[in-house]
């Protein structure tokens, strides 16, 4: 999930579109502009028919597309996978669920309300880094990152992309046993310790 305009191209909340461009890039696939509120391509990636897809709604009305995408192509919900950014999450972690609620993501939460059901797997990168205020979040995860932030929030997209393409090979439980770990662990380790110092001195 993301928003379509260029200039949210390398902000936090574009991390899903990130995602799909590394796939693309990774295995020479084009999305079809289509007009409307989808743009995606069939492709055969890793022995896998599947379809990447963007949906060209801005992100709060991301179900619309997701709920075309389902008329246009019958699938079970469990073999998709939403990929999408988290703000509760360290910039360039990852965490993969089997099914779930929304939690604050207003974008999953036109997910599941076009799909009428939350029980799909999905794929979250952090974008929470060391410079935004939680009172200015809507500016930062829609402001583009440069730098240091932005070559960290492209780590976890290419983890995020080898996590989505072992999907496409084995199970969602093999997934998360191989990236709900390691690095992730570390990363979200170290977010909860600065989140700890910051509460003492709150």
């Amino acid at each position: 999930m993301g928003n379509p305009d260029k200039k949210y191209e390398k902000t936090p909340h574009n991390a899903g579109f990130l995602c799909i461009d590394e796939l693309c890039r990774r295995h020479g696939v084009e999305l079809a502009d289509m007009g409307g509120i989808l743009r995606f391509r069939k492709a055969r990636i890793l022995g896998q028919d599947v379809v990447l897809a963007k949906p060209m709604t801005y992100m709060n009305e991301s179900g619309l597309a997701v709920r075309k995408l389902g008329r246009m192509f019958t699938f079970d919900p469990g073999h998709m996978l939403v990929i999408y950014d988290d703000i509760d999450l360290p910039l360039g972690s990852i965490r993969i669920r089997e099914r779930g609620s929304a939690g604050t993501h207003k974008g999953m939460k036109s997910v599941i309300q076009h799909l009428g059901s939350q029980e799909f797997p999905r794929l979250r990168v952090g974008i929470m880094g060391e410079g935004p205020r939680r009172d200015d979040m809507i500016g930062y995860v829609l402001g583009p990152l440069r730098g240091k932030a932005f070559a960290s929030l492209q780590e976890g997209i290419v983890r995020a992309a080898d996590a989505a393409q072992t999907f496409l090979q084995s199970d969602i439980h093999s997934t998360m046993n191989k990236f709900n770990r390691r690095k992730n662990s570390l990363l979200l380790q170290e977010e909860e310790a600065k989140s700890s110092t910051r509460r003492k001195h709150d």
